[in-house]
């Protein structure tokens, strides 16, 4: 198996999903859930991956989270980063609101 599909399995496998099968035509490479909310992911297995592209990736309408991962060569292994933006990010895990307290009459 190849090493990109295998990270794309991983992490559908962290968000309670699955990855999408290679020519299926989602923009996303996985899908999976973050508490109530269903979840959507790119994967990138890159050796070099700028903050401007990460940034892009991150901001693409429909892609909720980037999990990414540095290729350093046979024998040489690197933790996987997860990305959200703060948007999702709050969006995701935020607890529901709090019903506010009624007013009283004066």
């Amino acid at each position: 198996m190849t090493a990109w599909k295998q990270f794309e399995r991983e992490a559908g496998r962290v968000f309670q999903g699955g990855r999408f099968w290679a020519n299926s035509g989602e923009q996303t490479d996985f899908a999976g859930r973050v508490g109530p909310h269903a979840i959507r992911g790119q994967c990138k297995l890159v050796k070099r991956l700028s903050v401007e592209a990460l940034t892009q990736l991150a901001e693409e309408p429909r892609v909720d989270v980037v999990c990414v991962k540095v290729r350093r060569g046979a024998g040489r292994r690197s933790a996987a980063l997860v990305v959200f933006t703060v948007e999702n990010y709050q969006r995701l895990h935020r607890s529901p609101e709090p019903a506010a307290p009624a007013q009283e009459a004066a």
